[in-house]
């Protein structure tokens, strides 16, 4: 039996035009979207580079950073920002950096740059009216500018209490700072600054009590924060309260406060006896460079006068008896330091202790004829106790400090005459001669010296 013939389907033309045309079109229609999907990511990522780009994003986490008061960070990221596309507002955040470093000398470097770039003439000038006020370098206008400031809407007004503060007590202007304080803690209550700050007045005065309290009250306020606790920690060991002052130097006890804490904790252990503790701790942090001991104290807004870990390693060293140790340390704290009167004494017993007794006397004798200055000082200060504006009594105090004991503290004696007589050309003098002598380790010392120059001149 046969099958029955089946013939094949005829191919038609339209079959034909789909079998070379409807096919093999939609690989075709995929490569024209995927084309234009790559146009488009390109055109997003030059408008993303137009607008800035990675190095816009890097300047507002910097923008961030200094806004946190993390200056290392906000150096790190305008470091990538200016290496991939520097501009004035680069320049500009870098200006504000160094303001709040309190290094002058490269905030202008950084204005000029940014003045040069066209950046917003308004917000340079007004970065340089925050550096000088910061300073206590008030000008005609200055605090009717910075008053005007804070009444605008959008004005950074944490930024510009900050800089008025410090620069009105710079300039001992003590009760209009506190005033200033106030009114910051008013419109921002949850901001430690202005609690911390009123506890550094305080300290300067030797009110311990509110000290205390205004940095529980900053801690209380910011828990990490750091500087509060470092400073708790040290108004505590003052009064003789170190193992209080133990538990609060142990909350920094990381990151870039580790050096300045550790240097603290070994003194509470010392207070305490344990000296084997105390040992170590400076040991410790001696191993780390002298520059990153100091970043470290800077970082908690402290400027210790003396190579602290290396005078007091050197202090401990004498009273075990260690002489040769000791004088290996106290040479390398006082050849920083040299009106380190605590390490010379130290120095002069050690030397004493290796039978070196020429050496040991001359040391012996610095020390008590700096001594014998500084008890003029408590003379001179019972005069002011009667008569605040003694501005002679204050340059004469300045001037003994800063030949005897601490440049910073002499500076601070001179500067608060300009709070009674802000031309008073003997200050003024003084100061500038000063600074003048420090060219070479103060990066604005030159700018300082003609500031206070110019007022002698006039």
């Amino acid at each position: 039996m046969s099958l029955p013939h089946v013939s094949k389907p005829k191919s038609s033309a339209k079959g034909k035009e789909d079998a070379k045309g409807k096919a093999p079109g939609a690989p075709v229609r995929k490569s024209v979207v995927r084309r234009w999907g790559w146009i488009f990511l390109l055109g997003l990522l030059v408008l993303f580079q137009w607008n800035g780009g990675i190095a816009q994003i890097a300047r507002t986490m910097a923008a961030g950073a200094i806004n946190g008061r993390n200056l290392d960070s906000a150096t790190w990221w305008l470091s990538i920002a200016r290496r991939l596309s520097g501009n004035g507002e680069t320049e500009y955040l870098l200006a504000r950096v160094e303001r709040k470093r309190g290094n002058l000398a490269k905030m202008l470097e950084h204005l000029k740059a940014a003045h040069s770039m066209k950046f917003d003439a308004l917000k340079l000038d007004r970065e340089q009216l925050l550096a000088f006020a910061s300073l206590g370098r008030f000008e005609a206008d200055s605090e009717q500018r910075l008053n005007a400031w804070l009444q605008e809407p959008d004005s950074d007004r944490a930024e510009i209490f900050d800089a008025y503060a410090n620069g009105l007590t710079l300039v001992s202007r003590f009760e209009h700072a506190m005033e200033v304080l106030q009114n910051w803690e008013e419109i921002a209550p949850q901001d430690p600054l202005p609690s911390y700050r009123r506890a550094r007045i305080h300290e300067h005065f030797s009110q311990t009590a509110e000290a205390e309290s205004a940095y529980r009250m900053s801690i209380e306020k910011q828990p990490d924060f750091n500087k509060a606790a470092y400073h708790l920690g040290r108004v505590l060991l003052d009064q003789r309260r170190p193992e209080e002052a133990l538990e609060h130097f142990g909350t920094c006890n990381s990151g870039a406060s580790v050096l300045a804490a550790r240097v603290g904790m070994a003194r509470c252990h010392k207070s305490l006896g344990d000296i084997d503790a105390a040992r170590q701790l400076l040991v410790e942090v001696l191993q780390s460079s002298y520059e990153d001991q100091l970043k470290s104290f800077h970082g908690m807004d402290e400027y210790p006068e003396r190579y602290v870990a290396a005078s007091e390693l050197g202090i401990i060293e004498t009273e075990l008896g260690n002489f040769s140790e000791a004088c290996t340390h106290l040479e390398s704290a006082l050849q920083r330091f040299p009106l380190d009167s605590i390490a010379r004494y130290s120095y002069a017993v050690a030397l004493r202790g290796l039978n070196k007794a020429d050496e040991a006397e001359k040391n012996f004798e610095t020390v008590r004829r700096s001594r014998a200055a500084l008890d003029e000082v408590s003379s001179l200060q019972e005069l002011l106790r009667g008569d605040p504006q003694n501005t002679e009594a204050r340059i004469k105090i300045g001037k003994i400090i800063l030949e005897h004991e601490s440049q910073k503290v002499g500076e601070f004696w001179i500067q608060s005459v300009f709070a009674y007589e802000p031309d008073n050309k003997e200050a003024h003098r003084a100061l500038a001669e000063y600074y003048a002598s420090r060219k070479e380790e103060l990066p604005d010392a030159s700018q300082q010296s003609e500031y206070h120059r110019a007022f002698i001149d006039e």
